[in-house]
């Protein structure tokens, strides 16, 4: 029971309340931003994400994401999220679903309780977009697309916010219907010269910034189609370019090596593993960031950026968003006894 009768109270935020806030691109792109500078500096606690997979590709999996974040932030708390492929086709339901739970770093207590399906989304595009405002090409205009589903959405609309120079937009997916649906979207939301192409080299070849963000396994972009000066992000969790894309960029980057090295999947940790790239090629995002290593020096040089998603990033905009909702009176408040 509660001390002297009080009961603790905390604040539920559904999807509909996160968004009423006012969340949107621009704070995602503050937050992450932040999360990556705290974490370069040490002002953060981020034990290794915990994946229960309960057979990703035929049925999903749940990832568990703690993190304690310093700074004006000064909470911890923890990201609860599941990815199921086959929710859309089978049930009608969103691939991904979850909650964040946010605590006071001082009392230890709940302040929040809330929907993190659509702040993911917003996370992962900010994450990308702050790796591109660092190291792509301010003067960027094309961009290649490869995956057109939900996460395409906000990785276009973060790249849009840092890259105005973009005018053109060619996507590909395995679904023809949605790479034409995206690059619908991306017309009438953005003004964007944009149109679906039937192979992924139509898309690849001449992009100042290539975008993959699938579930594949096995190689679709190659080496032979990239641009120099070109800035990749790989946004999926798998390998999805030939290993050359990686050894032959100039610049090889991530938000946290150990992270990635954890997860073991992404194409940085299985080059690694496999003695085809040397950990002190790798740089972390954060350090550039803060200035303590260098970032791209010229406007030939190749970036590749393969982030694997950190707590942090979630934490911190996660309270971003606990504020507005305090400061807006939005949500409801439940007691926890």
């Amino acid at each position: 029971m509660a001390e002297a009768g009080k009961d603790i109270t905390f604040l539920y935020l559904s999807q509909s309340d996160v968004r009423a806030t006012g969340a949107d691109m621009k704070l995602a792109l503050q937050a992450v931003e932040e999360a990556f500078r705290l974490h370069h500096r040490g002002e953060v606690v981020l034990p290794h994400k915990t994946v229960l997979d309960m057979d990703e590709r035929r049925r999903g999996r749940g990832n568990a994401m703690p993190a304690y974040v310093g700074g004006s932030y000064h909470c911890f708390g923890i990201k609860w999220i599941a990815g199921f492929p086959g929710n859309p086709e089978r049930y009608g339901l969103p691939r991904a679903t979850g909650l964040t739970v946010l605590n006071d770093a001082d009392k230890g207590i709940p302040l929040a309780v809330m929907d993190c399906t659509f702040l993911s989304a917003l996370r992962t595009g900010a994450v990308t977009g702050v790796g591109a405002k660092v190291l792509a090409r301010p003067d960027s205009t094309a961009l290649a697309m490869i995956g057109a589903g939900v996460q395409a959405r906000t990785q276009l609309e973060a790249l849009q916010a840092v890259l105005p120079g973009l005018k053109e937009v060619r996507a590909f997916d395995i679904r023809a219907q949605a790479a034409e649906a995206f690059a619908e979207e991306a017309r009438t939301r953005f003004g964007l010269q944009a149109r679906a192409v039937a192979e992924p080299e139509q898309a690849v070849r001449g992009a100042d910034v290539v975008v993959t963000v699938t579930v594949a396994d096995e190689p679709i972009v190659k080496e032979a189609w990239m641009k120099p000066g070109s800035f990749f992000a790989a946004v999926g969790s798998y390998q999805e370019e030939e290993f050359e894309v990686v050894s032959r960029s100039d610049l090889v980057v991530v938000d946290g090596l150990e992270h990635v090295l954890h997860r073991e999947t992404p194409v940085i940790a299985l080059m690694i593993q496999r003695g085809l790239l040397a950990r002190e090629r790798v740089l972390e995002l954060g350090a550039i960031l803060c200035g303590d290593r260098p970032g791209r020096s010229s406007p030939a040089q190749r970036v590749f950026f393969s982030p694997i998603g950190m707590a942090v990033e979630d934490i911190c905009l996660a309270q971003e968003v606990y504020r507005l909702a305090v400061k807006r009176g939005i949500g409801t408040r439940l007691g926890l006894f």
